[in-house]
């Protein structure tokens, strides 16, 4: 759950400077389609949605997420969360329902402030990015109308077969692209920063700084790193984050022409980014990634390999 308060921190954080979005959101990059409440207003970010009230207290996130299973889905949304400022646990069972929904309760601290948290979520059944929902508000101030407004949102995702994100098999090896990557760090770095428009108001800023580093041999290792502040009126938190990785890692070229870089983590998990190249410029799924070589940029920006 750490990593869904940190999205609605992020998006939180934008609210005075995005268009407000109402209605149905149709066509959304996110795999699947969905309508914000009557009443409430949404903005978008890179990871979601953040849904807010003129006067119900809180907010609700709204974000894709892949889960294998249900009882992968379950695992994410029960899983206790514990750093240095924030400590939730789940209240009571989960509920599950026959439809592959599943809705639970967290109660915690987060920055000293008591906290409720409701997530729900149905899964896709086309194996794509499933959304997921979670409302926060201080504990105190956790009303049924939040409540209500979570569960109407999440009644009216809409999966699309023809937009399922899948993660593709097999594909042979790409030879260019492996010739680019072998012996590279890639980093995505990310920061926003914005002061409260009102008085009274939220505002707050975060900070993500993400590393992949492609050994020679094959192997890579991976570190994440984030850190995220908001306040205002109704709930101030500060929180940071670190997650690493490693495994084996392939350039591979796929039947539709697509090339990607496939990291299969020791557990067994893999992950694809598509891979994109453009004057001179790295993407990842879309998004710009340094690369950077002990040959060109020394060691303080070379792959940690063995």
């Amino acid at each position: 759950m750490l990593r869904q308060l940190l999205l609605l921190s992020i998006a939180i954080t934008t609210i005075a400077r995005a268009q407000e979005l109402t209605g149905p959101q149709r066509g959304t990059s996110m795999g699947f389609d969905f309508d914000i409440p009557d009443g409430w207003a949404g903005v978008a970010g890179a990871e979601g949605y953040v849904i807010g009230h003129a006067t119900v207290p809180g907010a609700i996130l709204l974000s894709a997420q892949p889960h294998a299973s249900m009882a992968d889905l379950v695992r994410a949304f029960t899983d206790p969360t514990d750093d240095e400022t924030t400590s939730l646990r789940l209240v009571g069972a989960p509920r599950i329902s026959s439809d592959s929904t599943v809705v639970v309760t967290q109660t915690g601290t987060m920055q000293g402030t008591a906290v409720k948290v409701i997530a729900c979520a149905r899964l896709n059944p086309y194996g794509g990015n499933t959304a997921n929902l979670m409302a926060l508000a201080p504990a105190e101030s956790f009303t049924p109308e939040l409540e209500a407004a979570l569960l109407a949102t999440l009644a009216t995702v809409r999966y699309n077969r023809t937009r399922a994100v899948k993660t593709p098999a097999g594909g042979s090896v790409d030879a260019t692209w492996k010739s680019r990557l072998a012996g590279a760090r890639l980093t995505y770095m990310e920061s926003y920063s914005s002061p409260s428009s009102t008085e009274g108001g939220i505002g707050g800023g975060y900070s993500i700084n993400r590393r992949i580093d492609l050994c020679p041999e094959g192997y890579y290792r991976t570190d994440s790193r984030s850190e995220h502040s908001f306040s205002g009126s109704e709930v101030s938190a500060y929180g940071s984050g670190n997650d690493s990785g490693e495994g084996t890692w392939q350039a591979l070229k796929l039947g539709d022409g697509s090339s990607v870089l496939r990291l299969t983590a020791r557990d067994g998990r893999v992950t694809d980014y598509r891979l994109g190249f453009d004057g001179g410029k790295t993407f990842l799924n879309g998004e710009r990634w340094y690369r950077t070589t002990l040959a060109a940029d020394g060691t303080e920006y070379a792959p940690d390999c063995p």
